[in-house]
């Protein structure tokens, strides 16, 4: 069943996609903020994730933590057909990979690059290809098509397109004019701007 959207954040967080595809999908919900700088977290939050991390959702009797997560509950529960392909469509797989994609991949092959830390040698290696592949093969997803799926918008942009927006204003991802471009289209949508606004409020983060 069904109740009161809550979602548990910080500001300037990785709440962002998920305050997004709330933006998209429109249901009711209502934010509780938690300051990043106070290590004691609320006893709720602490009932609902025992790390204590945001963001973390509960609707109702439901409880997600970790936004793909999130992003997926939301878009199927709220968006199922339109921003989240049903369980029989053709598009349902490739739009599951790129929701998985976005942390599973592009992350931590980005965050690679910018530290020294060398993974363990093993006979497997690491996760995620060379950190030129994966931004070739996400930049060849959005070259010639308007989103990940096509024509069609879906929460993979939303989830996807968090990541790529965070890591180009950040310079952490090259920009190359495909991802570039994805990234302005995204950048468009009405839904984009207001949880922009809502994760970095202007008061607190005034334009450089």
């Amino acid at each position: 069943m069904s109740g009161e959207i809550v979602l548990y954040r910080a500001l300037a967080s990785r709440a962002f996609p998920v305050l997004w595809l709330l933006e998209e999908l429109g249901p009711g919900y209502r934010s509780e903020i938690i300051s990043l700088a106070d290590w004691q977290r609320p006893e709720r939050l602490q009932e609902i994730t025992p790390s204590g991390k945001v963001p973390a959702l509960v609707d109702g009797e439901a409880v997600v933590s970790e936004a793909p997560a999130i992003c997926l509950y939301l878009a199927d529960r709220y968006g199922s057909g339109t921003l989240a392909p049903k369980l029989d469509e053709p598009d349902r797989g490739p739009y599951l990979k790129w929701m998985v994609w976005s942390t599973a991949v592009l992350e931590p092959a980005r965050e690679l690059q910018l530290t020294t830390i060398v993974p363990p040698k093993s006979a497997w290696g690491v996760g995620w290809p060379k950190w030129e592949l994966v931004l070739k093969e996400f930049a060849d997803a959005v070259e010639n098509r308007r989103w990940l799926l096509g024509e069609r918008f879906s929460a993979a942009d939303v989830m996807l397109g968090s990541v790529l927006s965070i890591g180009l204003f950040c310079e952490m991802i090259p920009p190359l004019p495909p991802l570039v471009a994805y990234n302005e289209r995204l950048a468009a949508r009405p839904a984009n701007q207001r949880a922009g606004q809502l994760n970095w409020p202007p008061e607190r983060f005034p334009a450089s």
